[in-house]
């Protein structure tokens, strides 16, 4: 017996001739084999970052706006050091 395949839906978008010449240009840089896979990626990276603002959110409505801890060893860039410096003032 086969494994069926996930259902599947179809979205489709009507695009301008010029920004679907510059998405072929960018599938070739990334190795992409064409128009599905395009979609695929770009439905994908919405997702990553749909899913990183959501967590942002999650944070800044935990801290009720207010800045967040630095994590455990991190001083913060106003602590009387410039960040870009170490503390002795070498670089």
């Amino acid at each position: 017996m086969s494994p069926t395949a996930e259902p599947s839906e179809v979205w489709q978008a009507r695009i301008g001739h010029e920004l679907a010449a510059q998405l072929r240009e960018d599938a070739a840089v990334l190795g992409l084999g064409g128009r599905t896979d395009i979609v695929k990626t770009g439905l994908q990276l919405l997702h990553r970052r749909a899913a990183e603002e959501r967590m942002a959110r999650s944070v800044d409505e935990f801290y009720n706006g207010a800045a967040p801890p630095l994590p455990i060893g991190v001083l913060a860039a106003d602590d009387g050091e410039d960040a870009a410096t170490g503390p002795d003032g070498s670089a």
